[in-house]
C-alpha cells in the first residue's frame, strides 16, 4: 500500500487550528511541500488534501459514486437537516430533482429584475449615507433577493437576525467540528435513530431559522405560487405522498442561508478588492458607462459585459465561498498512484488550488483581465464544486454577482476608510476578519436612474 507523503507528529495540528492562518496556511503549505497528494494522520484519522485540477475531476466527476461527503455534512445536517446540500443518493437526486425547475436557465432569467431592482433600492439608500459597513449591507441586499425572487416575500428586516445566528453558528462551529470528526459514528448513528429530533449542536439556532421561514411556508400553504416553498408542498412521491413539514423546512433553511450568504461574502470581497485596486474599478466603470449610459442593467446585458464578469469571476478565484469540499472514499482506491483507505477524509480545496502558481499566473494577484484571455483549465477553478452534487444555486449566485456589481458601480464609487490589510475569517464561508467600513460616493456624472 503505498501511502502519499505529508506533515507528521506534532506539524498535524495545524489542521485543527480554529483560526484563518492556522487551517488555511496548513493546507496551503503542505499541498505545496508535498502535493499534489498529500497525506497525514490527526489523531489517527487519515486525513489527504488533493491539489491536482485532473484528480480533482476525478473526485468530483468521473469516480464521483465511490464517494460520500465528509464530516462537514454530519455537522452541517445538524443545523439544516437533511436535504439538498447534506443528503446522499438517492435523496439527494431526488431533492435536486424537485428544485431544479426554479434553477434552469429560462427561470433564473426571471430573477434578473429583482436582482436590478433590489440593488438600485440599496444604491439610492447609500447616496444619503455618509459610511457603510459593506459585508452588513451585501448581506441584506442579498438576502433580499433571495426573499423576492425565491420565496415571493420580503426578508430584508430579517438579515440582522439571519446574521446573528451564522456568528453563533460559526463560533460553535469552529470548535465542535473537530469533536465531530472523532465522534462522527456516535453522530451519526444518533440522527439515522433519531432524524427529527432537535439537533445536537445548534438547537437554539434553528429553532431561531425556523420562526422566520415559518410564515413564509404557512402562507404558501394557503396561497400557493411558482416559488420554490410552493414547489416544495406540492411535491408527491410515488405513492402520492407530499413532503414532511420537516422536509420542506430542512430545504428552505438551507436555501435561505446557502442562497444569500455565499453570494454576499464574494460581493463584500468584490467591493473591497475594487476598493484597493483602482485601475480595475476605472476599467470596471469604463465599461459600464460604455454599455449602460444613465440606465440600470438588464438580462440582456449581462452578456456585454465581460469585465464585469471578470471581476467576479477573479473574486471568488482568490475568496471562494468554501475553504474546500470533503469526500470519503466507500471502499479502498488508488488516486493518482496513492492508496487511499476506505473512510479516510480527502480534502478538495478551491482556495489552495486557485492560487497555485501552476494554474494561475501571478496567483496572489487581484487580475481580473486573465479571464478575457483564456479559460483555465477545468478543476483548476472550481469555486461552486463540481458532479452531480455541485452547487445547485451556480448560475443564479453567478448572474447575481455581476448584476449588483453593474447596479451599484454605475453609480457609485466606494471608498475604503482605515486598514487595507483583510484578512479571512474560517467559518461556514471565507469571510473577511473584520468589518470593511466603505463610503459610498455618488459619481458626479452619473445620477440615479428613474425607476419605474
Amino acid at each position: 500500500m503505498k501511502m502519499p507523503p505529508g506533515p507528521r507528529g506534532w506539524n498535524t495540528l495545524g489542521f485543527l487550528r480554529p483560526s484563518a492562518d492556522g487551517v488555511i496556511g496548513f493546507l496551503a503549505r503542505t499541498s505545496r511541500r508535498y502535493g499534489p497528494v498529500a497525506g497525514f494522520r490527526v489523531f489517527g484519522a487519515r486525513v489527504y488534501i488533493v491539489d491536482e485540477p485532473s484528480l480533482i475531476e476525478e473526485v468530483l466527476v468521473r469516480r464521483q459514486h465511490e464517494f460520500v461527503r465528509d464530516t462537514g455534512a454530519t455537522l452541517l445536517r445538524e443545523l439544516v437537516g437533511d436535504g439538498l446540500v447534506t443528503s446522499e443518493e438517492p435523496r439527494h437526486r431526488e431533492r435536486r430533482r424537485i428544485l431544479q425547475p426554479a434553477f434552469h436557465r429560462a427561470q433564473i432569467a426571471t430573477y434578473a429584475d429583482s436582482m436590478v431592482s433590489e440593488a438600485a433600492r440599496l444604491a439610492d439608500d447609500w447616496s444619503t449615507r455618509a459610511t457603510v459597513e459593506i459585508a452588513a449591507e451585501m448581506r441584506r441586499l442579498t438576502l433580499a433577493v433571495v426573499g423576492t425572487a425565491l420565496f415571493g416575500a420580503d426578508l430584508r428586516a430579517r438579515a440582522d437576525d439571519v446574521a446573528r445566528v451564522l456568528r453563533r453558528v460559526t463560533a460553535k462551529a469552529s470548535f465542535i467540528a473537530p469533536l465531530v470528526a472523532l465522534g462522527e459514528p456516535f453522530v451519526t448513528a444518533y440522527r439515522r435513530r433519531f432524524p427529527n429530533h432537535p439537533s445536537l449542536f445548534f438547537r437554539r439556532e434553528r429553532r431561531e431559522l425556523e420562526a422566520i421561514i415559518a410564515p413564509i411556508v404557512a402562507q404558501r400553504r394557503v396561497d400557493g405560487g411558482r416559488d420554490i416553498v410552493s414547489l416544495l408542498l406540492a411535491e408527491r412521491d410515488e405513492r402520492g405522498a407530499t413532503l414532511s413539514d420537516d422536509d420542506v423546512r430542512n430545504e428552505v433553511v438551507t436555501l435561505v442561508l446557502a442562497g444569500h450568504e455565499t453570494t454576499a461574502t464574494a460581493l463584500t470581497w468584490a467591493w473591497y478588492l475594487l476598493a484597493t485596486h483602482p485601475a480595475a474599478a476605472g476599467k470596471l466603470r469604463a465599461e459600464l458607462d460604455a454599455v449602460l449610459g444613465d440606465r440600470d442593467p438588464t438580462l440582456d446585458d449581462v452578456a456585454r459585459l465581460p469585465y464585469t464578469s471578470a471581476v467576479f469571476s477573479e473574486t471568488l478565484r482568490l475568496y471562494p465561498s468554501a475553504l474546500a469540499f470533503g469526500r470519503r472514499p466507500v471502499a479502498d482506491i488508488e488516486l493518482g498512484g496513492y492508496t487511499i483507505p476506505r473512510g479516510s477524509s480527502i480534502f478538495l480545496s478551491p482556495y489552495v488550488t486557485q492560487r497555485n502558481p501552476r494554474n494561475f499566473l501571478d496567483p496572489e494577484a487581484f487580475v481580473p483581465e486573465r479571464w478575457l484571455t483564456r479559460t483555465p483549465p477545468k478543476f483548476s477553478y472550481f469555486p461552486f464544486g463540481g458532479g452531480a452534487k455541485m452547487c445547485i444555486g451556480e448560475p443564479f449566485s453567478k448572474l447575481e454577482g455581476v448584476l449588483v456589481l453593474a447596479t451599484l458601480a454605475r453609480r457609485l464609487a466606494l471608498a475604503l476608510i482605515g486598514d487595507a490589510n483583510v484578512g479571512i475569517a474560517t467559518g461556514a464561508v471565507l469571510r473577511p476578519d473584520r468589518p470593511i467600513a466603505m463610503r459610498p460616493q455618488l459619481r458626479a456624472d452619473r445620477q440615479p436612474a428613474r425607476q419605474t
